[in-house]
């Protein structure tokens, strides 16, 4: 099975640099569990276990390395001893959340790549089963030492143990798994486009939010749902993690506000567990929508392009070129621009198939459709018409940069080097025939340019080979 890989051995520091890191990391989220601690219980907020975990499955190479477990077993432990915590709960419980990160590594990093980074359908399925597993391997491990340091039932042990760790997995390590590659500062942010319909999903979350606070009662919970279903589709899988997150913080954290009591005090030891564990559990289905649509999204692109394009050259097929083409001369005429249409032929490619076999003409046809690219711009469109022949159109171009166009491709194409399985090479020439209008009129739709510039690569292929004609009134040589 294909283990997951976040980052290449080339870019990775060296391990000393990753621990310290590591160390860092959980040092400062156990003072951050910690003082949510109240006096005498468990924590009600106990983010180390997950950051660890979601750090790990970033850098495989840490985990695979026992001084790496052992660092942070010491981080640990000298959290809670510097913070007053006797041996016995610094040694013992610790020892469990270090267990229970481990069981989720073994499950979850032997996973394939792309189930981790939400590319597969089962990808929210496989990180709920590894949040799940770590959730109870430290609870095994920690709930009765738990019950023994804080003097708890045990029943109530394993629910506090389970509860925090499963709430804290399930909203940390999704969005470590789908946050761009590299660290926080090494993130491109792509700019998204300022618009109405890009804000409306927010904002329909906070009025949604409003609302729950407004009215309450035990169904507020579930009030920002269709909003959230919303935003994961309107924004995609990482920042749909990273609302899922801020969304039931601020949720849990006004529970416990309004109940005078932040954190699992006794008195209210079940509702807060079955609230968090609730919203632990509803976080998931947006995480799902935005995972299957993205999915669904890249699915479409990949049946579009393929639609679209040459499924051999990855060039436009015929009946997108034309479309295209067509809906380009419409804006083309409505500006006044000039357009030019070039007819390009591969030279004798039949005897290339018949000497050499037809995936050596494959390969000819590969790379003369790099070159071409290569060698034309951006807004340029090229299409494969059939078999050898393909067809160029340069928008907003002059007679004589057509001409030069096509006399650089021909130069490109003969001076280009196709080495034969045979330890040979062969080199092959171009036919071009061009046609330009200065003037775009009604009668000039595509299958007319198409049809003049076929005229003039006739005329080229008869002449010789190996150069552009352009039509005209003699269907005149251009010297190359």
């Amino acid at each position: 099975m294909q283990t997951t890989t976040f980052s290449t051995s080339s870019n990775e520091p060296p391990l000393w640099h990753g621990q310290l890191a590591l160390a860092a990391c959980i040092f400062a989220a156990c003072l951050a569990g910690i003082f949510s601690r109240p006096v005498g219980f468990l924590a009600s907020f106990w983010p180390a276990n997950a950051i660890m975990l979601g750090l790990l499955l970033r850098h495989p190479a840490w985990a695979r390395s026992a001084s790496t477990w052992a660092i942070a077993l010491l981080t640990y432990i000298s959290a809670d001893l510097l913070t007053g915590a006797s041996a016995f709960v610094a040694v013992i419980l610790n020892i469990a959340n270090v267990a229970g990160v481990w069981v989720g590594w073994l499950f979850l990093h032997r996973q394939s790549s792309e189930v981790l980074h939400f590319q597969r359908q089962r990808s929210v399925l496989v990180v709920f089963t590894g949040c799940l597993l770590a959730s109870l391997s430290c609870m095994a491990v920690g709930a009765w030492p738990g019950s023994i340091a804080f003097n708890l039932p045990l029943w109530r042990s394993f629910i506090l143990w389970f509860s925090s760790e499963f709430y804290n997995y399930i909203l940390l390590i999704p969005v470590f798994l789908a946050s761009p590659k590299g660290w926080l500062w090494q993130w491109k942010c792509s700019t998204t486009q300022r618009s109405l319909a890009n804000v409306l999903p927010l904002l329909a979350l906070l009025v949604s939010e409003a609302m729950s606070l407004l009215i309450g009662g035990p169904g507020a919970i579930a009030f920002i749902m269709p909003a959230m279903v919303w935003c994961a589709i309107a924004y995609g899988v990482f920042p749909t993690t990273v609302l899922s997150l801020l969304v039931c913080s601020w949720k849990a954290a006004s529970l416990f506000i309004a109940s005078d009591a932040f954190g699992f005090a006794p008195s209210n030891l079940m509702e807060s567990t079955s609230y968090r564990t609730g919203l632990a559990l509803l976080s998931l289905a947006p995480l799902a929508v935005a995972c299957a649509y993205s999915l669904r999204t890249q699915a479409l692109r990949k049946l579009n392009h393929a639609v679209n394009h040459d499924f051999l050259t990855g060039v436009l097929a015929r009946r997108a070129l034309m479309e295209r083409g067509q809906k380009l001369l419409t804006r083309l005429e409505e500006e006044g621009q000039q357009v030019a249409m070039l007819m390009v032929d591969i030279d004798h490619f039949k005897t290339v198939n018949d000497r050499h076999g037809h995936s050596q003409g494959d390969v000819v046809l590969q790379e003369f459709a790099v070159l071409a690219r290569d060698a034309l711009r951006p807004e340029d469109l090229i299409g494969r018409m059939g078999g050898e022949e393909f067809a160029i159109m340069l928008p907003r171009t002059t007679h004589d940069q057509a001409l030069l166009v096509g006399q650089r491709l021909c130069e490109r194409l003969r001076e280009h080097v196709f080495p034969l399985p045979s330890q040979g090479q062969m080199r092959i020439t171009l036919s071009v025939g061009m046609h330009s209008v200065s003037c775009i009129g009604p009668q000039d739709s595509m299958e007319h340019l198409l049809s003049k510039a076929d005229e003039a690569l006739y005329v080229a292929k008869n002449s010789g080979r190996d150069q552009v004609r352009q039509y005209g009134p003699a269907l005149a040589p251009s010297a190359i």
